[in-house]
């Protein structure tokens, strides 16, 4: 799921990158938007605090981000490349921070950490 997500943005990317039509794109930005809902499913579903991690805080807005691609089509680009920039800085983020809790204010790692 993770490379076919990879791909899709590869092409929404090179859409918005060259300013091609929107509907060269559409397709990309259709399976960019469905593999990253189905990814966080497959996040959530075994351990629903990843919600209040950092980094399912931010994965759901890179979701939202790229929601916005071409209802403003002046930001595209800026929109696609913030949303690679926070992809890279939160995959390689330190477990401190990807893993902290916005709602418990530490650290949690699993389910089973959140009354500990």
């Amino acid at each position: 799921m993770r490379t076919l997500h990879l791909l899709a943005i590869v092409g929404v990317g090179g859409g918005v990158i060259f300013g091609l039509e929107k509907d060269l794109w559409l397709s990309y930005w259709w399976l960019a938007i469905t593999s990253g809902a189905l990814l966080i499913l497959m996040d959530v579903i075994p351990n629903p605090v990843w919600l209040v991690q950092v980094r399912g805080i931010t994965i759901m807005l890179k979701l939202v981000l790229l929601a916005l691609l071409g209802v403003y089509p002046g930001w595209d680009a800026h929109i696609l490349m913030l949303t690679i920039i926070l992809s890279a800085v939160i995959s390689h983020a330190p477990g401190k921070l990807r893993y902290y809790s916005l709602y418990h204010r530490r650290v949690i790692t699993s389910d089973n950490d959140t009354k500990g």
